[in-house]
């Protein structure tokens, strides 16, 4: 594994969080619930998402517990779409409110512990370290970021 610092880490991370959520804060809830064409799920599920992962890939697998209402799962893990949801999910301003949280509780958390191991070394993704768990989690963040920005661009013409 490359020796990065765990700031230089947690500074991209933060910075990519940043991004998205500079990216939605324009957006009205009406926006944020609309599936734009062209895509399988709306902004609301892109966020709550993107916070229901990185509460499982960090909190969750290096040992500190989930930080998350358990019942977020069923609304945005994998797999899941808001046209089949049921019930009401949770409100989108407190989602908003949760990613700003989780970075800054990461960014203070984890400092210092990327060396550290992971709680189950049998875990899905095979990390044995906390910060190896960071390099899949910067991906997706990237990933949905991306999905963010193209939403927001097919938003603002719709």
């Amino acid at each position: 594994m490359i020796d990065l610092s765990d700031v230089y880490i947690l500074n991209l991370f933060a910075d990519l969080r940043k991004q998205m959520l500079n990216a939605i804060s324009s957006l009205s809830k009406g926006q944020l619930n609309h599936t734009p064409k062209g895509f399988s799920n709306n902004v609301f599920w892109q966020i709550g998402h993107v916070l229901t992962i990185t509460d499982e890939l960090i909190f969750t697998l290096s040992g500190d517990g989930s930080r998350i209402p358990t019942s977020y799962r069923a609304y945005f893990m994998t797999g899941t779409s808001p046209i089949s949801w049921s019930g009401k999910p949770p409100d989108i301003n407190i989602i908003v409110k949760e990613l700003e949280i989780q970075m800054l509780e990461i960014y203070e958390k984890y400092d210092g512990r990327l060396a550290q191991p992971v709680d189950d070394q049998n875990n899905f993704l095979r990390a044995s370290v906390i910060g190896e768990l960071f390099y899949v989690l910067i991906a997706h963040e990237s990933m949905h970021l991306g999905m963010v920005n193209a939403m927001v661009k097919v938003l603002e013409i719709e």
